[in-house]
């Protein structure tokens, strides 16, 4: 593969590539190519054949959406048209002991990886009793199949993991993580798995956690940083009392071996664990040398990067900046676009590690958000609103209706276009 960094197509000059959740491998949500903002206006909607959770992407100029029906599409960013889709599979309807996704199918955000130039997607299908996961890589232009590999962990139940995560990519590798489903149910565990992307041969992964749990759940998925190493969060773990047990953390893994180099945990990450208070909730923000990580508290944490600091390490710590942060934050320079459930906050993180809040949006704008053209664009996921806001001030510049999306909804920006995942396909707003 390239470097972690997202290159332009030349083919796709109008259409700025948009490789993976997030953009770029740091999952920064920062397109710099995007001109500035104008009036927004409804470029074209298309409707496909089920829910689409993960972000779009845009790859080799066409917009990749993958559904809850196992289907993936290649559309035209001009008009939304149907270039190419290809139905991978059957989606799981029924049998699963837990669980709030219904058709369950491609729920983590792809991943394009430009050596191989294929799309890499998990689906997860019925397989008897259980379900099965399956790594696919398809060609982005004419969504032909060139890859599949089974990537369920050797002697761990199916049934219980969820591949919410977005995909990732490192050196050689692509990064799918897994968690439980919704309602904890099972013996589950939190799992990051590496495999390379010619063969998927290399199969490596770690398991988070001594007990149960420790899922790695958040739709933001790993987090690479420009050295290649790759940073995931856990949520809580089985564990109340006694000694760590590996969950509540934000690890840092290399991502051939799967060997964790490094790893912060709350000082409380026992009542974390028992409240189900963790930071498994929300994505690690990569900020220079630092990490911002905060989840299901109002309390957030700077790390290093370079070392995160083991049990209640942390640089700083920021109380009641964020009620509380869930899906993906966007980083921009040393400002971080936290996706609180009061409101998008913005954070600016000190060359000193501590945290200073700045302004926050309107209560219900709580959508993961992207930043481009000058504006911080994040949804009101059950209003159906897209919003537009200033980057500096965080007033609200523009908004939009864009149809229901679900609660982890985050656009994608191209050109003049922000391409918004809903509850019936993907809606192209033009004005970014």
């Amino acid at each position: 593969m390239g470097p972690p960094g997202v290159a332009t197509v030349p083919l796709a000059t109008t259409y700025t590539e948009w490789h993976g959740y997030h953009y770029d491998a740091a999952h920064s949500g920062y397109n710099p190519s995007i001109p500035a903002a104008g009036a927004l206006s409804r470029a074209w909607a298309a409707r496909l054949d089920g829910a689409v959770q993960a972000s779009p992407l845009v790859a080799k100029g066409v917009v990749i959406a993958a559904t809850e029906n196992n289907t993936m599409y290649g559309l035209s960013p001009s008009t939304g048209r149907v270039v190419w889709s290809r139905h991978l599979a059957t989606a799981v309807t029924s049998g699963l002991p837990c669980g709030n996704i219904n058709p369950l199918g491609i729920t983590g955000t792809p991943v394009y990886d430009s050596y191989t130039n294929r799309v890499f997607a998990v689906t997860t299908t019925p397989n008897g009793s259980s379900i099965k996961h399956t790594l696919v890589g398809l060609d982005p232009t004419t969504g032909k199949q060139t890859f599949a590999r089974n990537i369920d962990i050797p002697g761990q139940d199916p049934l219980v993991e969820n591949q919410r995560g977005a995909l990732a990519l490192s050196k050689g590798r692509v990064l799918v993580a897994y968690g439980g489903h919704a309602g904890d149910c099972g013996s589950y565990h939190g799992y990051l798995v590496s495999v390379t992307v010619t063969n998927g041969t290399g199969f490596a992964y770690y398991r988070a956690g001594t007990g149960t749990e420790a899922g790695m759940w958040q739709p933001s998925g790993t987090s690479v940083d420009a050295s290649g190493y790759a940073y995931n969060v856990t949520g809580n773990g089985s564990q109340t009392s006694g000694s760590w047990d590996g969950g509540n953390a934000v690890n840092k893994f290399d991502p051939v071996t799967m060997r964790r180099l490094s790893s912060f945990a709350p000082s409380d990450w026992a009542s974390g664990n028992a409240n189900d208070a963790d930071l498994g909730s929300a994505g690690a923000a990569l900020v220079g040398g630092y990490i911002w990580t905060q989840g299901k508290t109002s309390t957030g944490y700077v790390l290093r990067q370079s070392n995160l600091g083991g049990v209640g390490g942390s640089v700083s710590s920021a109380n009641g900046a964020c009620a509380t942060q869930f899906g993906g934050p966007a980083v921009h320079s040393t400002s971080v676009y936290a996706p609180c459930t009061n409101g998008v906050r913005h954070l600016v993180n000190g060359t000193d590690g501590v945290v200073h809040a700045g302004w926050r949006a309107p209560s219900n704008v709580t959508g993961s958000p992207v930043v481009g053209g000058q504006r911080v664009w994040a949804l009101d996921p059950g209003g159906g609103t897209l919003y537009a806001l200033n980057e500096q001030t965080g007033a609200v510049a523009a908004s939009i209706s864009v149809g229901t999306a679900v609660r982890f909804a985050t656009p994608a920006l191209t050109g003049r276009l922000v391409l918004v995942p809903t509850q019936t396909g993907i809606t192209a707003i033009s004005g970014a």
